[in-house]
């Protein structure tokens, strides 16, 4: 059996991880601007998640989990109303940002978005007892007065 990773690799591979999601979504967008001239946004999305399904059922195959377990949820460990709660926003949340980029173009719409770690931290405190943080009130601030300027300025 394989050691498990130290923290500083976690660390080091979470920060990689992260920038490599950064680099991959501005490319989806400026991609998605393209495609979306031609297909709508619902299919559009419908082939996202249709890209999805095959990438992840075949990783979780190849770890040994059964097909019948790819639609099961172990409700002992996973809340069911909270699992559904984050397919709606996600669905509602990709939905969005897709027509907006659909109506915006990739670059505007991405500007706005920018904004979302803001809500992460005021979600997480609203919902779960998170700490909202002067620096990430002050970071959401410059957030949104850097999207106002990019956004308003044509």
């Amino acid at each position: 059996m394989a050691a498990p990773l130290s923290s500083a690799w976690n660390l080091n591979l979470g920060f990689v991880l992260a920038v490599l999601a950064a680099v991959l979504w501005g490319l989806t967008y400026c991609l998605d601007e393209r495609v979306l001239s031609s297909l709508s946004v619902f299919k559009l999305y419908f082939l996202h998640c249709l890209c999805g399904l095959v990438v992840a059922g075949v990783i979780l195959l190849m770890q040994g989990s059964s097909p019948a377990a790819l639609l099961t949820i172990d409700t002992s460990k996973a809340s069911l109303p909270l699992v559904g709660l984050t397919l709606a926003t996600a669905t509602a949340a990709a939905l969005a940002i897709l027509g907006s980029i659909q109506l915006l173009g990739a670059s505007k719409s991405a500007v706005l978005e920018i904004s979302y770690p803001l809500f992460v931290a005021l979600f997480s405190m609203l919902f779960f007892s998170g700490q909202l943080q002067l620096p990430v009130m002050i970071g959401g601030v410059f957030i949104f007065i850097g999207s106002a300027i990019i956004v308003l300025a044509r």
